[in-house]
C-alpha cells in the first residue's frame, strides 16, 4: 500500500479536472487572443474559468489574473506590489518560512533598495502577532505571509494578520487578502 504525504505540493487531480485539460490540449487548444475559431474557444474556457473563481472569491473577473504557477504569482504580487507603494515606503515583512520563490524575490526587492524584516516562527511553525505588530513601520508597504506551510503544515491566522496591518498600517497592502 502506498501512502502520500505530500498533497500541499502536488494533488493529484479529479477526473473531471484532467478530462478538460486533455480536451483544451488536444481540441479546443487555440490561442485565446486570436480572433479565429479556435482562439474563441479558448477564450470561453478563461471566461467561464474567471467567472467561476470570481463568484467564489466575491472578486471581480478582472481581478482574476492567471499565472503558470506559484513562483510566478508570487514575483509579480511581491514585485508588483511593491514598485506600485515605492513612493510610500520600501519596508516589507514577511516570514522565515516563506517558499524560496518568496524569499528569492525578496533578495531581489533589496537589491533594488526595499528593506526586508522576516519575523520568526515558534516551534509549531507560527508568527507571534506582537511582534508583526511592533515590526510595523509607516514606511511599511507590504505584508506577505504564507497561509499554510508546505513544509510543516502551520497554518497561519492570516485574518488576525490581516486586521492588524489595517489597523496599524492602513495604506499598507497585505497579500492576507482581508480588508
Amino acid at each position: 500500500m502506498e501512502a502520500y504525504f505530500d498533497n500541499s505540493a502536488t494533488t493529484k487531480v479529479f477526473d473531471c479536472v484532467k478530462d478538460i485539460v486533455i480536451k483544451t490540449m488536444t481540441e479546443d487548444y487555440g490561442n485565446a487572443a486570436s480572433k479565429h475559431l479556435k482562439g474563441v474557444e479558448a477564450e470561453r474556457y478563461i471566461r467561464e474559468a474567471k467567472s467561476v473563481i470570481a463568484k467564489s472569491l466575491k472578486a471581480q473577473e478582472r481581478e482574476i489574473v492567471f499565472t503558470s504557477g506559484g513562483s510566478e504569482s508570487n514575483n509579480m504580487a511581491l514585485i508588483g506590489g511593491a514598485m506600485a507603494n515605492r513612493r510610500r515606503g520600501g519596508h516589507i515583512i514577511s516570514t522565515n518560512v516563506e517558499h524560496s520563490s518568496v524569499y528569492n524575490t525578496l533578495g531581489f526587492l533589496e537589491e533594488q533598495g526595499f528593506e526586508i524584516t522576516c519575523l520568526p516562527v515558534d516551534k509549531e511553525g507560527h508568527i507571534s502577532l506582537s511582534q508583526l505588530q511592533d515590526s510595523l513601520r509607516p514606511d511599511t508597504i507590504l505584508v506577505s505571509v504564507m497561509y499554510v506551510n508546505n513544509e510543516v503544515g502551520s497554518v497561519e491566522p492570516v485574518e488576525e494578520i490581516g486586521r492588524i496591518v489595517k489597523e496599524c498600517q492602513p495604506q499598507a497592502p497585505s497579500s492576507t487578502g482581508f480588508k
